[in-house]
């Protein structure tokens, strides 16, 4: 039984135009090229990843999140503030 290291190498043959999709497909889910057709052939769709901006958005979100969360023993309903916020950092996931 071969070790999960063992590899094979194979040569794949593209257009020029195939080459340039791999590449930029590739990029936009930060995977090397050799790792996008690996996940591929595994049965997985990579997906791209998020912009900076949803990044930014998101600690922003997290940072609002824990600044409501002191206030809770002083101001309850904070606690509702909360839950909201949670419920968009969700909703976010999914949507990307």
């Amino acid at each position: 039984m071969k070790d999960k290291k063992d590899k094979t190498v194979i040569t794949l043959r593209l257009t020029e135009e195939e080459n340039e999709k791999l590449k930029r497909c590739s990029a936009l889910c930060g995977l090397s090229q050799t790792e996008f057709i690996r996940q591929l052939c595994n049965g997985n769709t990579p997906k791209p990843e998020p912009p900076k901006a949803f990044w930014d958005m998101m600690n922003a979100l997290y940072e609002l999140h824990a600044a409501f969360e002191k206030c809770i023993p002083y101001y309850p309903q904070a606690a509702d503030e909360c839950r909201e916020i949670e419920r968009l950092i969700l909703d976010l996931q999914e949507a990307v």
